[in-house]
């Protein structure tokens, strides 16, 4: 499924839709990176997976992973093919289990796309952003790259 989505989708998504792509240039191809983005709508994670030109892990709820039949397991699937990382938000710790998550991306020398605010806005509009993106590129040195 990840050859399905990095060789066929991608091309495909990009011709299609043509995404204008700023700052690539400041994203290291290989190394820890972490690309912090705002989430105003739901494709913001296709458009990055699909435009990074690397591999790139993101926050993904664990209820999409946990689907029955084929189209529950298609669906997991494709998300871990996008470079989703399963979450439990269900519990206190949510929050320290998704860092530890990001962590483990960033420390074996992956790319980690993470949204501060937390979720995405549903009106829109910026909200405050969360400290987890600044614990991360302090605690695993990676670098990290903003998206407007």
């Amino acid at each position: 499924m990840h050859l399905l989505v990095r060789w066929l989708l991608a091309p495909l998504a990009r011709f299609i839709y043509r995404p204008v792509v700023r700052g690539a240039e400041w994203v290291p191809r290989h190394g820890p990176v972490i690309l912090a983005a705002n989430h105003r709508a739901a494709v913001d994670t296709a458009v990055i997976a699909l435009t990074a030109g690397r591999p790139v892990s993101f926050l993904g709820k664990s209820e999409y992973f946990v689907g029955t039949g084929l189209k529950g397991r298609a669906l997991a699937s494709f998300l871990s093919a996008l470079g989703y990382v399963p979450v439990d938000r269900a519990n206190a710790k949510a929050g320290l289990a998704a860092l530890h998550a990001a962590r483990e991306v960033l420390e074996a020398g992956g790319a980690f796309a993470i949204y501060p605010e937390g979720t995405r806005s549903l009106d829109g509009r910026l909200h405050r952003g969360h400290t987890g993106v600044a614990s991360l590129a302090l605690s695993t040195g990676a670098r990290w790259c903003r998206s407007g």
